[in-house]
């Protein structure tokens, strides 16, 4: 905490607008900023958050452009997190038509915007989805808004944080998912499907998008942030079941198997509409690699990477059975 609070206290004396403040990244943001010491200018659509010393929060649509101005107004920084968050019951969330809306249409307003209240730098937290060769809405739309917000760089310095999946949190997110399937006895022990892929956690994000908006060399740059470590889907349901003090079993479910139960999924999907614990698309996510080099960060920003997913899971899991 004290390497995110000493970069916090780096930023220019005024206000930071955090967009995407009630989402799970946007309030450890606002919480170290806070604690920093820095003001922060809060945007969300929702109106019922909590407003700590410090904060304003401001209830704004990107999309329709209302509210916006007030938020960005006296903001010398931008931290750009909005993102549409899908329901938990949408079959196809990355294909949702509201992807469009907020992070193309959104970005764009905010980047205008922006440009005009002469803010000093931008930073855009996008996805690794835009690298792994995905062709769904969600990918394509982050590419095109990190398209837009890299040609405003001659205007303000303008930053893309590239994000894999993030763990840190005890409710949300993949890890997460995986560590209450594992914990309620629905994660079957799964084989290694010598997959590769990168994670990232909370506070590494963090510390990416302070180290983003401080550096002079990060002007007109999309960089990827990870904490360095190369997993397999194998490693993260063995790194959890030890965390939660079980044995990973050695005997694993035959990927034939998994197949089946997969294609089972995905037909009872189409023919219910209600979403199922494991589908073609799952199984998928699971087996293909998705590692990418985040040694720009390193090298370009002194990035450090703060925990590790085996040093995280110990107090993920104490929040876990916490709540």
């Amino acid at each position: 905490m004290e390497r995110l609070l000493r970069l916090a206290r780096g930023l220019p004396p005024y206000p930071a607008l955090v967009t995407g403040a009630s989402g799970r990244i946007g309030q450890r943001l606002v919480e170290v900023l806070l604690a920093a010491g820095v003001s922060v200018h809060a945007m969300s659509r929702r109106g019922d958050i909590d407003v700590p010393v410090g904060m304003r929060l401001y209830v704004a649509d990107l999309a329709r452009d209302q509210g916006v101005e007030a938020a960005v107004g006296g903001v010398a920084t931008v931290f750009h997190l909005a993102s549409h968050a899908p329901r938990a019951a949408d079959l196809h969330p990355e294909n949702n038509p509201q992807h469009q809306t907020v992070t193309v249409t959104g970005t764009w307003n905010l980047l205008n915007l922006a440009s005009a209240a002469d803010v000093d730098s931008l930073v855009f937290a996008s996805s690794t989805r835009v690298l792994d060769g995905s062709k769904t809405l969600y990918a394509q739309c982050k590419a095109e808004a990190e398209r837009l917000v890299l040609a405003k760089s001659g205007s303000m310095k303008t930053t893309v944080l590239r994000l894999p999946p993030v763990y840190g949190f005890a409710r949300e997110g993949s890890i997460a998912q995986m560590l209450a399937a594992v914990d309620a006895g629905r994660m079957p022990p799964l084989p290694d499907f010598g997959d590769k892929r990168s994670l990232v956690h909370v506070d590494d994000v963090v510390q990416g998008l302070l180290l983003a908006a401080l550096s002079p060399a990060s002007g007109g740059k999309a960089y990827t942030v990870t904490d360095l470590q190369q997993y397999s889907t194998r490693q993260i349901y063995e790194l959890i079941c030890r965390a939660l003090d079980r044995e990973p079993s050695s005997r694993t479910v035959p990927p034939w198997l998994l197949g089946l139960g997969a294609g089972a999924g995905s037909l009872l999907e189409a023919v219910t509409g209600r979403k199922m614990p494991l589908n073609r698309e799952k199984l998928n996510s699971l087996r293909r690699s998705a590692y990418f080099d985040a040694q720009d960060m390193v090298r370009d920003l002194a990035f450090s990477p703060l925990y590790t997913l085996e040093q995280a899971l110990p107090e993920i899991v104490r929040q876990y059975t916490r709540a």
